[in-house]
């Protein structure tokens, strides 16, 4: 079972109490946008990914969280806009729309 955790915060709107992480189980969604979300997993080399520090004094950029969690791993990115990896940006995307 994989799941993913998704947690958007900073930007010139956001709220606090409205940022609470989501969790999504991937089983559960529909067969193309799971083969879609999994294909961008395997493509961005998310459990090879560093988490680089956020940059400082970027308050209005947005900070993106994400946990993958399956049977044998967990690994967690923490990534600042500008978001440099088309990869990267296209599941960050993926995650917002769900």
């Amino acid at each position: 079972m994989t799941r993913v955790t998704f947690q958007v915060s900073g930007g010139p709107a956001f709220f606090p109490g409205l940022a609470a992480p989501r969790t999504i189980d991937v089983k559960a969604l529909p067969e193309p946008t799971r083969h879609e979300l999994n294909s961008l997993i395997e493509d961005t080399r998310f459990f090879s990914l560093p988490s680089p520090p956020t940059n400082p004094g970027a308050a209005d950029h947005q900070t993106y969280r994400i946990t993958v969690e399956d049977d044998a791993r967990r690994h967690t990115v923490v990534v600042s806009d500008p978001v440099m990896s088309e990869p990267l940006q296209r599941l960050i995307d993926l995650l917002r729309d769900l």
